[in-house]
């Protein structure tokens, strides 16, 4: 009797301990299901993981599998899933093309807007004689600057020939007072008209000066664009030739 009793506390103590596993474990017990089996109907059958997860209500996420996971390490694992991710290295590169296109397309309009002239400035060794200058200038104005004057059309035209007026030969007794005031007044306005043709031309003389100085510089540095390009169009080629057209 005593063995018997033994027994039957043995046998409730596996059947409360069975019964505590089964209420401790979350997941039913996969291995209670029977599958038929006779030998002649038993096939293998393709099943997808998530479906059969579902069907049996297991959960597929390795947070809701953890179950002993802390607040703090979920809550750190829902912010590293919900940040996005990191650019790759084609979007960093489509990213610097972009910018590259449009940095090439900014530089493109600035070259179609007109350039001033005046803005640019060749490097010109040219130094003119400071009397040059003086006689160049207009007595009591600024000092005449043969790299930023300018001529109007109407000066840097040709200039007709004048023919001296024939001299009238007037005797003495007829040079009164009134052809002595006609006469100074003809000689003022001819010194004045020989005193403005002089110096007009001494600004056009040292302005040609200075332009030919800045023509054989400009020549040059022409010269040398001529290359460059020659070299740059030589090695497009080649490229082309090997990559193809741009």
């Amino acid at each position: 009797e005593k063995d018997q009793d033994k027994d039957k506390s043995l046998d409730g103590d596996e059947a409360a301990s069975s019964n505590t596993a089964a209420s401790a474990s979350l997941m039913p017990t996969i291995w209670d299901k029977t599958i038929p089996y006779d030998g002649e109907t038993f096939h293998l059958e393709y099943m997808d993981l998530d479906e059969f997860l579902l069907e049996n209500s297991i959960p597929s996420s390795p947070t809701q599998l953890n179950g002993l996971m802390s607040v703090d390490e979920l809550e750190e694992e829902k912010e590293s899933q919900s940040c996005p991710p990191s650019p790759t290295p084609s979007g960093v590169m489509y990213s610097v093309l972009d910018d590259e296109d449009s940095d090439d397309s900014d530089c493109g309009q600035d070259n179609l807007n007109p350039v001033s002239t005046e803005a640019v400035e060749v490097p010109v060794n040219f130094e003119p004689d400071p009397t040059d200058l003086v006689l160049s200038s207009v007595p009591g104005g600024e000092l005449f600057n043969p790299r930023k004057h300018k001529f109007s059309e109407e000066e840097l035209k040709p200039q007709p020939m004048i023919k001296k007026a024939k001299k009238v030969y007037v005797p003495n007794e007829l040079k009164d007072e009134k052809y002595w005031t006609r006469r100074k007044k003809n000689n003022v306005a001819a010194k004045r008209s020989r005193d403005a043709r002089r110096l007009k031309e001494n600004q056009i003389t040292v302005r040609a000066a200075f332009l030919e100085k800045e023509n054989a510089a400009l020549r040059l540095e022409v010269a040398e664009l001529r290359k460059v390009v020659s070299r740059c169009k030589s090695v497009i080629s080649k490229y082309e030739a090997k990559h193809g057209a741009l």
